[in-house]
């Protein structure tokens, strides 16, 4: 479990991690799966940030909300809304992860998993948040 992975490693196993709990699985259900049937990469910085984003769920929704110009956030797709939800998460609670780096990991993150026209989206909301945090910090 202490594997050294990527930061991007990290984060598409924090995002698969995310994205089934949507469908009623546990942590440790997941954990024993994945292990299972995908050999996937995941360590403590793995579980870091998927407990981050699960505590700070509604605060994390609310900041997105409030970016979201064209979409009111149950408007905006799952897989789209756990991709943003780790990027403010990361924005705002690992101050080691820059915060370019995570709108870039995200933007990637859409590419792979989400329509061509989402990262576009993603990217704005986030990069709207970001000025707000530099203005403020």
């Amino acid at each position: 479990m202490s594997e050294k992975l990527s930061r991007p490693e990290i984060r598409e196993g924090a995002f698969l991690e995310l994205y089934q709990m949507l469908f009623g699985a546990t942590l440790e259900e997941i954990d024993e799966l994945n292990v299972e049937a995908f050999d996937m990469n995941k360590n403590e910085q793995t579980d870091e940030i998927v407990k981050g984003v699960l505590e700070h769920d509604s605060e994390l929704l609310e900041i997105i909300s409030k970016y979201s110009k064209t979409r009111s956030v149950a408007r905006i797709a799952k897989v789209n809304l756990i991709i943003l939800k780790i990027a403010v998460y990361e924005m705002k609670y690992c101050e080691r992860v820059p915060n370019a780096a995570a709108i870039n990991e995200a933007v990637e993150l859409a590419k792979k998993y989400s329509l061509k026209t989402d990262s576009g989206f993603i990217n704005g909301i986030l990069n709207s948040y970001m000025r707000e945090l530099e203005n403020n910090g």
